[in-house]
């Protein structure tokens, strides 16, 4: 099933105005340089890869190495040294904060069948833990 026309029309529009925010611009500027220069990846890549891999260690029950946590520590200094990795951090944090609210405004929306107050929005509107939505 697809929404009604009105309605992709209004998600065109909201997707419109999403791009032509200025904040939005920005942060995929940041998102984008990072992306652009092939070493901030590498070393961002070669961190997360290790710390997935310290974490998978510590979850089956293994402790990392000290050489692999200087490693990691190393690898972790060097990413926060860079000048394009923390902006792209804080520009994705923006860009799925952006999506996430878009999107628990649409699931409140649909769930109440009214426009969610910004009072209900702010106060975070979550159902409590343990609900699963978390």
């Amino acid at each position: 099933m697809t929404a009604t026309s009105t309605i992709e029309a209004k998600i065109q529009e909201l997707c419109t105005a999403i791009i032509e925010d200025d904040e939005v611009r920005q942060a995929r500027g940041h998102a984008e340089a990072f992306l652009a220069d092939q070493e901030a990846v590498g070393v961002y890549r070669e961190m997360a890869m290790m710390g997935r891999s310290l974490h998978q260690k510590q979850h089956n029950g293994e402790e990392p190495t000290e050489a692999e946590v200087d490693q990691f520590t190393a690898l972790q200094e060097r990413c926060d040294g860079h000048p394009l990795i923390p902006s792209f951090l804080e520009a994705q944090q923006f860009l799925s904060g952006v999506a996430e609210r878009v999107s628990t405004y649409v699931g409140k929306t649909l769930e109440e069948g009214r426009v969610p107050s910004e009072e209900e929005m702010s106060s975070g509107g979550s159902c409590g833990e343990g609900c699963g939505c978390h």
